[in-house]
């Protein structure tokens, strides 16, 4: 009897012993997938990617360092276009070889956000083709940039004769003068730039069975307020506003690295 209780609880121990093992393999490495070996828990990750928002569109790069197993330093700039929602592009209605312009529209606008915050793992992937699911809290600088627009202005009347290169003005052009959009160059060296304020809460959704390269969709909320309010449209064509509150939609690749 003596021998036969001995034997159970070698086998018991044995089992609770791999059972231990496994787990601190998934837990030490940041989640393993079922079957995989153990490995080296990753210390560093780089992203980048395109970024769609409920007002426009940008470009996203993302830096982070891990703290533990479930938290994650990070440092984020993005540089996106924003523009006005009573926007509406319209052309010239005797030249169609113009390009289309929005009426109005007397600086284009941009911010350059320099953000740091945490991100907070929710849910690893411990198998291949699961998902990783993390909240991502965001916040620092939004530097908001305008650039006048340009427009290409036909003179002197219907049928023009000429066509000249011209800094938007709504006290003078009107829209039987303007041939079409300029180029985007224009106005490049009359950037007036905007101090301003980020925040952000997104959750993102890595999917892939490559631990080290990394593919994600982030999607949240985003705020950004600047010092003054951008002149957009022309005060007579629209209500502008220092307050921006937006969605977004974030598709990232990026790679995870051990020092």
């Amino acid at each position: 009897m003596h021998a036969w209780g001995f034997r159970w609880a070698l086998v018991f121990s044995t089992a609770f012993a791999v059972g231990g093992a496994c787990a601190q393999t998934a837990t030490e490495a940041g989640g393993a997938y079922e079957g995989a070996s153990a490995f080296t828990r990753v210390t560093d990750e780089l992203s980048w990617g395109g970024l769609l928002h409920t007002q426009g569109a940008g470009l996203t790069l993302m830096r982070g360092v891990y703290k533990d197993g479930t938290h994650v330093r990070v440092w984020a700039a993005d540089l996106a276009y924003i523009r006005n929602p009573k926007e509406e592009k319209t052309s010239n209605p005797v030249y169609d070889d113009g390009a289309a312009y929005v009426y109005g529209k007397v600086n284009a606008f941009h911010t350059l956000r320099l953000l740091t915050g945490e991100q907070v793992l929710r849910s690893e992937k411990i198998r291949k083709d699961a998902v990783r699911f993390s909240t991502v809290w965001l916040w620092g600088a939004s530097i908001g940039v305008e650039k006048p627009v340009y427009l290409e202005i036909g003179y002197p009347d219907i049928p023009y004769t000429s066509i000249l290169v011209e800094r938007y003005d709504p006290e003078v052009h009107f829209s039987d003068d303007i041939f079409g959009q300029a180029s985007w160059v224009n106005g490049l060296n009359e950037l007036a730039f905007i101090p301003g304020a980020h925040v952000s809460y997104s959750m993102e959704f890595e999917y892939g069975n490559q631990r080290e390269v990394m593919r994600a969709l982030n999607i949240g909320a985003s705020a950004d307020v600047f010092l003054r309010e951008p002149e957009i449209l022309a005060a007579k064509f629209g209500q502008n506003t220092r307050y921006f509150i937006t969605l977004h939609a974030k598709l990232q690749v990026g790679r995870r690295w051990t020092r």
